[in-house]
């Protein structure tokens, strides 16, 4: 049985608290249900045993929509990312946005690494973020605690945003317990899932996703950042059919 417990990230000293334990779960090969700049989310080492978690939590087809890979920085992925493409109108887009909720899909020419143990180096098979566009899903994360944790975990991890298909996204962790605490618990295994709360989330949404896989580059998901913002930087982007 997973075993689920609760850290408030409320203060800095909560944070760092909550920080620490994070990493010590995402090594253990468990799950964080998380605060980010947009809604909660569910982070995961990258691994590919965590990010099949995920989608069963979440009653969703692997295949719907990647999982986003948060980190510190560009550098951070491209260290761990084999053939990673990083186009001149999504490094626009990335100066511009960056840190803050843009999510950018982008081409590997050859496979994604996996992250699993990222911290300690280890590059497993995994396809972490990678979709059904073969991209690869990247956001520099601008959310305090998130980025604590990422620090404590010394690599980036993957997150989807914490709701069952169909349902709107948490903004509190109590949303995202009501949804998930049960699920958690019922799920085989002795990983530990951790509930961390750091209040409501400013937004209601999750990120805008914006795609470089194939010309000219798509509008994937509206979110807090508008067409009209990334048409100013990047005029070349589409709309949503």
């Amino acid at each position: 049985m997973v075993k689920v417990e609760m850290r408030v990230a409320r203060s800095p000293q909560g944070v760092q608290s909550a920080a620490r334990r994070a990493a010590e779960v995402l090594r253990a090969g468990g799950l964080v249900i998380h605060p980010t700049e947009t809604v909660y989310g569910i982070g995961g080492d990258a691994s590919a045993a965590s990010n099949d978690l995920i989608a069963s939590l979440k009653k969703r087809r692997g295949s719907e929509r990647p999982l986003i890979l948060l980190t510190l920085d560009l550098a951070a992925v491209a260290a761990l990312v084999e053939g990673l493409e990083w186009p001149d109108e999504a490094a626009a887009l990335a100066e511009r946005f960056w840190p803050g909720p843009l999510t950018l899909v982008v081409s590997c020419t050859g496979a994604p690494r996996g992250l699993q143990g990222a911290g300690a180096g280890a590059r497993a098979g995994a396809r972490a973020g990678a979709g059904a566009e073969g991209g690869i899903a990247l956001r520099v994360t601008s959310d305090p605690c998130v980025r604590a944790i990422l620090e404590e975990w010394e690599g980036p991890m993957t997150s989807t945003s914490a709701n069952l298909a169909g349902r709107r996204p948490a903004r509190t962790v109590e949303d995202a317990a009501a949804m998930f605490e049960a699920r958690l618990a019922a799920v085989g295994g002795a990983e530990p899932a951790l509930f961390i709360d750091a209040g409501e989330t400013p937004g209601a949404e999750g990120s805008t996703i914006v795609s470089f896989v194939g010309a000219p580059p798509r509008l994937l998901r509206a979110g807090p950042i508008s067409l009209r913002e990334l048409k100013e930087v990047t005029p070349q982007i589409r709309g949503r059919a």
